[in-house]
């Protein structure tokens, strides 16, 4: 089976370099890595220049926007098997290795997701159950982020492209659901999709520091979100659960005395709220 890593850049090169490493040091071999670059400069040209005597590259370059550049990367794949890393994660050894033998000895799997953690192996991006899961619309938020996922090609073929007006870059006030929205397609075609703890994602923690661009990714993401569960129709009991969870977040924030982290949970149920109504 041969994997098909569609990777899209903007504005990074270290971290580029370390992906490219911890790719170049896996276990399995048998994958393409296929980059859509974004940027103006040739920054990623060096690095896949450097990096070609160790792995096969599929060079592209498309318009600013992560579902576009996706989606031009997905009109290139050749494998069985599709991913989506981002630029800034980075994978154990094993990684690649670790999938193909969960697809190989379960004919009906036709998505797998894993838990993203960081670098100390602590989960970042949110909470991640410790219990493997048939994944469905309602834990899907909580059972997949974008460098997680990894999709059979006709899952890929079945879900189609991603939404344009979804993602960061995408020129819309919704900066981020691109990858649920996608993810939500396959498992709405009946398709078996399983959430597995032990598939673990390095990716740094974003909420490290609570900044004024900290707030703005709350704001962008977010209403992203609430935009997918009203693309979605998802009933409002479980809409108005999730908004609650936030709020109830920024009250144990405030009661800590943590006016910075309240104000992010804020943040973040206000806008879903409003991306569902969007």
């Amino acid at each position: 089976m041969k994997f098909s890593l569609v990777m899209a850049t903007l504005g990074r090169s270290v971290e580029i370099e370390r992906l490219f490493n911890s790719l170049a040091n896996q276990t399995y071999k048998h994958f393409e890595v296929i980059v859509v670059d974004q940027n103006e400069d040739d920054r990623v040209v060096k690095l896949v220049d450097e990096f070609r005597d160790r792995l096969e590259f599929v060079y592209l370059r498309s318009e600013k926007g992560l579902s576009r550049a996706r989606n031009v990367g997905l009109k290139h794949i050749h494998g069985d098997l599709v991913a989506f890393p981002d630029d800034d994660c980075w994978y154990r050894p094993d990684v690649l290795e670790f999938v193909v033998k969960q697809f190989q000895a379960d004919p009906r799997l036709q998505g797998l997701t894993g838990r993203s953690v960081d670098g100390n192996g602590i989960a970042s991006q949110g909470r991640w159950s410790d219990q493997r899961l048939t994944v469905d619309r309602y834990n899907v938020w909580t059972c997949a982020t974008s460098y997680t996922i990894f999709l059979r090609t006709e899952a890929v073929i079945r879900a189609g492209q991603f939404n344009e007006a979804l993602g960061v870059g995408s020129g819309t006030r919704w900066g981020a659901g691109e990858e649920v929205n996608f993810l939500l397609r396959v498992i709405q075609a009946s398709m078996y999709v399983r959430y597995d703890p032990d598939l673990r994602i390095f990716h740094p923690e974003p909420l490290t520091v609570m900044d004024d661009k900290a707030f703005s990714r709350a704001r962008l993401y977010n209403r992203g979100f609430g935009r997918v569960l009203g693309l979605s129709s998802y009933p409002a009991y479980f809409v108005l659960y999730l908004i609650f969870r936030s709020m109830a977040g920024g009250m144990l924030s405030l009661l800590r005395l943590d006016y910075k982290r309240a104000r992010y949970y804020w943040i973040a149920a206000s806008q879903r709220f409003l991306g569902w109504i969007d």
